[in-house]
Formats: C-alpha cells, sequence, structure tokens
C-alpha cells in the first residue's frame, strides 16, 4: 500500500492530525482510535537511526501513545500481517497496521522466524473435548510442545498457528501491544514541539512559533487532549523545565 493512501485511509476511521511543511519532525501523524498511536511513516525503514527513533519512543512514551513505524520496505518487503522491530519500535505495512487496528492480532518477526502469540489453548482444546495427545497427532508434534504452548513458553510459527485456527479457532489469538516503559518529560527536538512533559495534564512545548508550526502543534495536541505551548520568549523555567 503506498503511504499517501494509507494515510488518507486512516484519515477515515478516527481522529488524525497530520504534521505538515516540517522538514525535521519526529512523527508524521498522530491518530486515537482505541488509543493512541503516533506514526512515523518512511519509505524503508532501515533509514531510521537508533538516536531518532528513541526520541521518537520518548515522546510516544510521555504522551501516552504507542510508536509505530509505517514503511513500505525494512531490509526487504515486509510480509503482511507482520510486526518488526527497529530499535524497540514496531515497523509494520500499512495494510498491516489496519488490520491490527480491527483487532490487535499480528504475526511477530523474531530472530529470523515468525510466531503468532495466542492464549487459553489449553482452555479452548479441552472445551473441544480434545486430549494433549489428540492435538498434537493432529498438529504432527509432540505433546510436550502442546504444553510448552498452553504454558506460554513457545510461541507456534504462522503455519503452525494457521494449524491450530483450523482446529479450534480464531479464539486462540492473543492481542498484541506495544506498549513502553512511561516518562514524564522528554526532549524531542523536532517537529512539531521540542518538549513534552507530564504534569496534572500533557504539555507539548514549541520553541518555535512560526504559523506552520502552531498550527501543527495545536493539532496534535487537540488529538491526543494535551496542552499547547509556544514557549518562544517565555522563561521555561515558568513551565518546570
Amino acid at each position: 500500500m503506498e503511504l499517501r493512501r494509507f494515510a488518507e485511509k486512516l484519515k477515515g476511521k478516527a481522529d488524525v492530525a497530520e504534521v505538515k511543511d516540517e522538514k525535521s519532525r519526529s512523527f508524521d501523524m498522530a491518530f486515537v482510535k482505541d488509543r493512541a498511536y503516533l506514526i512515523k511513516m518512511v519509505g524503508n525503514a532501515d533509514s531510521l537511526s537508533k538516536d531518532s527513533l528513541e526520541a521518537f519512543k520518548k515522546c510516544a512514551s510521555v504522551v501516552g501513545a504507542e510508536p509505530m513505524v509505517v514503511s513500505k520496505k525494512f531490509k526487504r518487503k515486509l510480509a503482511k500481517g507482520v510486526v518488526y522491530q527497529r530499535y524497540g519500535v514496531p515497523v509494520m505495512g500499512g495494510e498491516t497496521f489496519l488490520k491490527y487496528l480491527e483487532d490487535k492480532h499480528v504475526a511477530l518477526a523474531d530472530r529470523g522466524c515468525i510466531k503468532v502469540p495466542i492464549e487459553n489453548l489449553r482452555k479452548i482444546r479441552e472445551s473441544h473435548n480434545m486430549s494433549r495427545n489428540l492435538l498434537a497427532e493432529k498438529l504432527d508434534v509432540t505433546p510436550e510442545m502442546i504444553r510448552r504452548y498452553e504454558e506460554e513458553t513457545a510461541t507456534p510459527s504462522r503455519e503452525m498457528a494457521k494449524k491450530l485456527e483450523s482446529i479450534l479457532g480464531k479464539g486462540i489469538f492473543s492481542e498484541v501491544h506495544f506498549g513502553i516503559e512511561k516518562q514524564d518529560r522528554a526532549f524531542i527536538g523536532r517537529a512539531p514541539f521540542e518538549v513534552a512533559f507530564k504534569k496534572e495534564k500533557v504539555f507539548l512545548v514549541s520553541l518555535k512559533s512560526h504559523k506552520r508550526r502552531v498550527r501543527n502543534l495545536e493539532k496534535v495536541a487537540d488529538v491526543l487532549g494535551a496542552e499547547p505551548v509556544v514557549a518562544k520568549g517565555k522563561d521555561l523555567k515558568e513551565l518546570g523545565l
């Protein structure tokens, strides 16, 4: 999916603020549906540096959002329905993100393998009056492997998850969330704000006051339920920074 088409589809689903006409920006879109997301859109996720993604994560943490990179490539073309990681930030294609918004069910790339998180396997197996040995026989694996899946000490491959689904249904899939450690403040250094901090509410602080910056700042703050602050000419100590 082309990134521009992805952005237009996203706008039809919930509140979106797009950061426009700023060359140096921490993220491209703020989006709120069931929760808040900050989205960075790039053609190739390999181009994103560790420093830029660390700042991105800090920014998302302060505003209570999940950071997401939507890209066309990451080392190679991204597989549909699969989430990758770059420096701790989820990376996925546009279609995968739209699917993720619907049910939170995705596969995860893990050291060259693709795994599918599952849950409640024992409960669902027993609801089908199926023994561990019988399920293992149907899947051509050992009962010990079924036990490990049930105890979530092992995660099935995409192919194995499809076999499990064909036998036990979609209820085995667990929701995936990409929360990060919360922080009270972060220096971003890029549009649409340089500083974010949280007291009784979240404040987004821009050190620049040109119209383009203020417009982007206010749109993002409105979608995230934050307070926009233009601090040029003000003493930042007044803001507790």
